[in-house]
């Protein structure tokens, strides 16, 4: 959970788990081809199904819930949580209902409703293990790290070996790591390893904690199996090359770290431990090249950093403008900044949302996708996206 970006991956995983769950809970005979629309990755049929049926059956709880599911899978907001929410009115009793409410609202960043959501789950069934694990994941993005750890292990004990544990540990693992509890995130990715063998940021994370720590013997293992399945992980990559160096093996050193460069150019400190391990593999020339080419970059960085620092001046004013009301002017203000500095997430994020503001739906979306494009899990920009979806259907 560096940040927000663990708890946000892994709803958006628990959310595809726990939503097909869901339907597990008792639906009917007649939903039986709509579920498993769901279950094939065809919610638009299943939306179609369903619609059909609640006509004759408005009744239907297990109806409501499995099109709630479909167009929350559609990204479908207002709809979704229509939905759910009506199978819970319906049937108050069942914690399926209040599961995949949760899931729903987790999934467009509602994450306190969805808390409540997870609870009211598992007062009506405390052995629910993905109402747990959804609880556990809301609870680390609204930054309550402590308690969702307790909610991690509470599904672990719910969770039979497999995949799902593997999951499970590796971000309890990364809570434990955002509390400074390292020994014990240890553990709890090499569980996650043992548990699906296959699973790469699990290997790379408890690489990380061995690096630093009085096992390191066992971090160059660790990492090269998180290098070979995480082949295009900047993080992998310079990770294994710089244990190797450190362990003198630096001619294996050499090939780990040229993949981390190429994954990003501008790195300098994996440019420096490249250039160190050309070095001492003998390869003098090309290390002299290495390390000469990030002498000549540190003008260009001066530059850049000028540059972002008044992107960052007019970014600013933006946010003056808009607290002013002025929406227009706000958007003229980043857009300035983004043509400064185009990479930077939070100049981008701003100038979309200003033009939802300014009802500019399909401009919003286009702008709203890229931001998602360049931070995955975005919270403030899905949110954003499905109300502009609604508002402008693709």
């Amino acid at each position: 959970m560096d940040g927000l970006d663990c708890a946000r991956t892994s709803l958006r995983l628990a959310t595809a788990i726990a939503l097909s769950l869901a339907l597990a809970f008792g639906a009917a005979d007649t939903l039986s081809d709509a579920s498993e629309a769901l279950l094939r990755g065809s919610p638009e049929e299943a939306v179609e199904l369903l619609e059909a049926y609640l006509v004759a059956s408005p009744a239907s709880a297990d109806g409501h819930r499995l099109l709630g599911v479909a167009r929350s899978l559609l990204g479908q907001r207002s709809k979704a949580l229509g939905a759910l929410g009506r199978a819970a009115e319906l049937e108050p009793r069942n914690p399926a209902n209040h599961l995949a409410l949760g899931q729903a609202l987790a999934q467009f960043g509602e994450h306190a409703d969805a808390l409540d959501a997870f609870r009211e789950a598992l007062v009506l069934d405390p052995e629910l293990a993905p109402a747990y694990e959804g609880l556990a994941l809301s609870l680390a993005v609204q930054g309550e790290v402590e308690e969702a750890v307790d909610r991690f292990t509470e599904a672990l004990a719910r969770t039979e070996e497999g995949p799902g544990r593997g999951r499970l540990h590796y971000f309890k693992g990364r809570a434990l790591v955002q509390l400074e509890r390292f020994a014990k995130a240890a553990k709890d990715f090499e569980a996650s390893t043992e548990s699906n063998p296959r699973f790469g940021p699990a290997y790379l994370e408890w690489g990380r904690m061995l690096e630093k720590g009085p096992d390191a013997a066992r971090a160059e293992s660790v990492l090269r199996k998180a290098a070979a399945l995480l082949p295009d992980n900047f993080d992998a990559q310079y990770l294994y090359g710089a244990q190797l160096l450190r362990n003198a093996r630096p001619a294996a050193a050499v090939e780990a770290l040229r993949k981390a460069v190429a994954l990003k150019p501008a790195d300098r400190t994996a440019g420096y431990a490249l250039g160190r391990a050309l070095r001492a593999a003998g390869k003098t020339e090309e290390a002299v090249r290495v390390l000469k080419g990030l002498s000549r970059s540190t003008s260009e960085r001066a530059l850049d950093e000028a540059r972002i620092n008044e992107a960052g001046r007019i970014n600013n004013l933006g946010l003056e403008a808009e607290a002013a009301g002025d929406f227009a002017l706000a958007l003229r203000r980043y857009e300035k900044a983004i043509e400064i500095a185009p990479g930077n997430v939070d100049f981008q994020r701003n100038a979309a949302l200003a033009l939802g503001r300014l009802e500019r739906w399909s401009e919003a979306k286009a702008r709203l996708r890229k931001v998602l494009e360049m931070a995955p899990g975005d919270s403030d920009a899905t949110k954003a996206l499905y109300i502009a979806l609604e508002q402008a259907p693709d």
